[in-house]
């Protein structure tokens, strides 16, 4: 068998062509791309890493704890946080619905507070007017050994603008509003040697805003109050 030889000439030649074929789709950053990728490779699978990014999303905004380690508020990640009014609240969150220039936003609060249920209930319901006022009943359900107090309403809410949270300031009516918010109430820590305003303290979570936000986001706030005694 005779064996073929190739001129320096042709050697360079060949060589020029399989570096044409093969190498010349290095691109800057040193990306390769064959001649199939070009014309349109099949899809590529969603890496471990990605899928665990794509997860990570629908973690919750936040974890509260209430009351040290008495109970714990999971917050879903449509709740995103917000700067606090004032100091007597704990932590504040926002909530919005609709898109572009129809965007609307209400504000969620949480704080420690007293006075009983029914009477804060009803200081609540007070808060809303007008001809379209509704008010729906009191729910009353159990998390664990926390007792849970949910209040729906809606109608003509009248803002307080400045000034504390029970005094002073200007009041504004704010149209089409509902409100969503919870009493959380302390199971008894089984402590005798503790004194009265220890036992059953009460949490407040509400929700207030136009009333297509609190509709779009009142299971997830259901959902997060009564996360407390899980």
């Amino acid at each position: 068998m005779k064996t073929a030889l190739f001129s320096p000439a042709t050697l360079l030649s060949r060589t020029t062509q399989m570096l044409s074929t093969s190498c010349c789709w290095i691109l800057a950053g040193g990306a390769i791309l064959t001649p199939l990728a070009v014309q349109g490779a099949p899809p590529a699978a969603v890496s471990g890493d990605e899928a665990t990014a794509a997860e990570q999303s629908t973690e919750p905004t936040a974890t509260i704890q209430i009351f040290g380690d008495a109970g714990t508020l999971v917050v879903p990640a449509d709740f995103k946080k917000a700067k606090k009014a004032n100091n007597i609240i704990d932590h504040e969150f926002s909530a919005s619905a609709g898109e572009g220039e129809d965007v609307k936003t209400a504000r969620l609060t949480m704080m420690p507070a007293s006075g009983g249920v029914d009477a804060n209930i009803d200081r609540w319901i007070g808060q809303f007017s007008g001809t379209s006022k509704k008010v729906k009943p009191t729910q009353e359900t159990e998390s664990g050994k926390w007792n849970v107090y949910v209040v729906e309403i809606s109608g003509d809410f009248a803002e307080r603008m400045g000034g504390g949270p029970f005094a002073g300031g200007r009041f504004v009516k704010r149209s089409d509003y509902a409100m969503i918010g919870a009493i959380l109430v302390e199971p008894d820590q089984d402590s005798p040697g503790q004194p009265e305003f220890a036992h059953h303290r009460q949490y407040f979570v509400k929700m207030i805003g136009p009333a297509p936000v609190i509709a779009a986001h009142g299971k997830a706030f259901k959902k997060m109050v009564h996360s407390v005694g899980k």
